[in-house]
């Protein structure tokens, strides 16, 4: 069986190329966000398992979370419905979000801090990402006291680990050999 990944490749292609081509990629991203979140909850699965409830009311339901619903939208929940895909709702604003970012030349960071970060120290480290990839980088950052000391800076595939902790592994590791 395929992984919901490659199954949700199709529906994501398709959506940013009607987004990209309507100009609306940042309304598309906000409404899959929105989206996303219902499909990560609890009470999702309950809601589109259950037959007492018709598929009408379950897409009605899905727009009434998002905060720039469109008829496209609708029609695309409408046709992830009928195929039973509805669950793959996250892993399209993944694919759809990482799309995006290409296209806007844009990258999310995650720094993970031994110890809060002032913002204008998170700032310092967008501009030299930035300059480092070549793209727009914003960060978010994140608090791992088990880091001990220094940062790890996770970018798309990208690990760049500059934390004692991770200092001490390495240093685990070549003793060890």
């Amino acid at each position: 069986m395929a992984d919901m990944s490659s199954l949700a490749h199709p529906y994501a292609n398709a959506v940013f190329a009607l987004a990209k081509s309507q100009n609306n990629i940042d309304d598309w991203l906000s409404n899959l966000s929105d989206l996303s979140n219902v499909v990560k909850s609890k009470g999702f699965h309950n809601l589109i398992g259950n037959p007492r409830i018709a598929a009408s009311d379950i897409i009605e339901t899905l727009v009434s979370f998002v905060n720039r619903p469109n008829k496209l939208l609708t029609n695309f929940l409408i046709t992830l419905q009928e195929n039973n895909r509805l669950t793959l709702l996250n892993d399209v604003f993944i694919l759809f979000e990482r799309m995006a970012a290409d296209e806007q030349n844009t990258s999310k960071a995650v720094i993970l801090s031994a110890f809060p970060m002032s913002e204008e120290d998170k700032t310092d480290f967008e501009r030299l990402l930035s300059k480092k990839f070549g793209r727009k980088i914003t960060a978010s950052v994140e608090v791992q006291t088990e880091l001990i000391g220094g940062i790890k800076i996770l970018i798309n595939d990208t690990v760049i680990d500059a934390s004692v902790k991770g200092s001490l592994s390495k240093m685990a590791a070549r003793i060890i050999q």
